[in-house]
C-alpha cells in the first residue's frame, strides 16, 4: 500500500465535474477509478471504469455529472495510525478496489491509498 499527497491531482475530481472529466482522470493515473469530493474536499464517492460503462450503456453521454454515476458509499479508510494496516487488509481482501481515499474525523479527503504503486497500466 501507498499513499500519495492530495495535490496530485488526476486521482480527485470535483462533485461538478462530467463524465469526460473523470475518463481523463482515470487514464492520466491509470487506476481505473477516481475519487469524487465537494468544493471543501468531503469524500462524495469514487468513480471507476465500470461505473462509466454502465451509466453509458444506460443512456449517458460524455456530458453527464459524475453525481450521477458516482458510487456514495465506497471502501474508504480513516486517517490515524492504523490506516496503513487497514487499507492492506482491504486490498487484500477485495481485488477490485484499485484507490481508497483517506479520510479525516470530518470526512474531508487528506490522502489516497492504492494498490501496488509500482505498477501502472499501460496508456
Amino acid at each position: 500500500m501507498s499513499k500519495l499527497t492530495i495535490v496530485d491531482s488526476n486521482f480527485l475530481i470535483t462533485d461538478e465535474a462530467n463524465i469526460r472529466e473523470a475518463m481523463e482522470a482515470i487514464t492520466d493515473n491509470q487506476r481505473g477509478s477516481v475519487v469524487v469530493v465537494d468544493n471543501k474536499n468531503h469524500l462524495v464517492g469514487v468513480v471507476s471504469d465500470g461505473d462509466i460503462r454502465r451509466a453509458l450503456l444506460k443512456g449517458a453521454t460524455l456530458f453527464t455529472s459524475v453525481q450521477d454515476v458516482v458510487n456514495m458509499h465506497p471502501r474508504y479508510i480513516s486517517n490515524g495510525p492504523k490506516s496503513d494496516k487497514e487499507a492492506e487488509k482491504i486490498f487484500s481482501d477485495d481485488l477490485s478496489v484499485m484507490i481508497m481515499p483517506v479520510v479525516d474525523s470530518k470526512n474531508t479527503v487528506v490522502d489516497i491509498a492504492f494498490r501496488n504503486p509500482e505498477i501502472r497500466k499501460e496508456l
